[in-house]
């Protein structure tokens, strides 16, 4: 058995056999685009990833100890894309969800909005979708995609957390419902733009929406994070379809 195990990790570092596309959850809680920028080689280059997804805005607009102006959130962003590209990775940048603001402002100073925070998470979405075209690289509006369902409704819904469906007043980070939600458009995204590839590495760059804050599994790839479940609907796309792997000398 021993001898089985070993030799089994052996030729996996010799790439005789390839593992299922790997996601890896590299969101902090409390982050925003500068320090996502800051921790981009430890926590995302030095994986070799072939496909990132970013998503990062909610801290800059919404945290009132450490905001960003649009501009600074843009540029940051920009160079964020750059160095992935710079690093042959694919790049899908997502816009984040809207929040209940009630529940918001219960531990953020309102003083300090100039703004709504749906109006400023709005045009991040907008931020998003134009540095998405402008490097040619890959936007989910996840952002719209909760406001088609009229989400957050406060207290009413099951996809952003509130004492009914959590007992956390919070407003901001996606229940397990809600992570299972963005994880599932990702991934019919990532299929229909041919995107999953076997043996691929993911990583899920963020904040704490993506380290997947309060729910089971937080800062991994496992239990009930959005990284987590897009793992799952990956691996389970590879065993079901005849998924090529890339050819890595490519």
């Amino acid at each position: 058995m021993m001898h089985r195990a070993f030799q089994l990790v052996v030729w996996l570092l010799l790439g005789l056999i390839h593992i299922d596309a790997q996601v890896i959850n590299a969101g902090i809680a409390g982050n925003t685009s500068t320090q996502l920028l800051a921790r981009i080689e430890n926590d995302v280059l030095k994986h070799k990833p072939d496909l990132v997804i970013v998503m990062v805005g909610t801290n800059d607009m919404l945290n009132s100890r450490r905001m960003n102006t649009y501009k600074q959130y843009s540029s940051n962003l920009s160079e964020i894309v750059n160095k992935l590209k710079q690093n042959n990775a694919q790049v899908v940048l997502l816009a984040p969800p809207p929040v209940d603001s009630i529940y918001l402002f219960e531990r953020h100073d309102r003083t300090e909005f100039k703004e709504l925070p749906n109006v400023k998470l709005d045009s991040v979405r907008h931020i998003v979708a134009r540095t998405a075209r402008k490097n040619q690289v890959y936007f989910i509006d996840i952002f719209q995609k909760f406001q088609d369902l009229n989400l957050p409704k406060h207290n009413e819904d099951v996809f952003i957390m509130n004492p009914n469906n959590s007992a956390y007043r919070d407003g901001v980070h996606p229940t397990r419902l809600g992570n299972f939600f963005v994880a599932e458009n990702v991934f019919n995204f990532l299929k229909k733009n041919d995107l999953i590839k076997k043996g691929d590495r993911v990583v899920c760059f963020g904040d704490s929406i993506t380290k997947g804050s309060k729910v089971k599994g937080s800062v991994t790839s496992e239990g009930e994070t959005y990284p987590a479940y897009l793992q799952k609907s990956i691996m389970d796309y590879v065993a079901s379809e005849k998924i090529t792997v890339k050819d890595k000398q490519n």
